[in-house]
């Protein structure tokens, strides 16, 4: 899980908040998505949630949603994205 901000403004994204619905929506290149907290992501057994103020997803959601590649680095267990 991550910070939403930081996975959409790193692909060039606008990220807006409606606080009354709980609703995260982020565009970027005219792809619009949009996640409630804590209701189950399509394909994914996990929920947005909040955590210290910041909205957290999972990565490999928002990355392949938009498009990017996603590869897990066990021997250094890190995360690669590519667009």
């Amino acid at each position: 899980m991550v910070p939403v901000r930081f996975v959409a403004e790193a692909f060039g994204g606008k990220v807006d908040w409606e606080d009354s619905s709980r609703t995260v929506t982020i565009e970027i290149d005219g792809k619009v998505l949009t996640m409630v907290i804590g209701q189950e992501l399509e394909g994914f057994d996990a929920v947005p949630v909040i955590s210290s103020d910041r909205t957290m997803v999972p990565i490999r959601y928002i990355s392949e949603e938009l498009g990017a590649n996603v590869i897990w680095v066990p021997s250094t267990r890190t995360v690669s994205i590519a667009k």
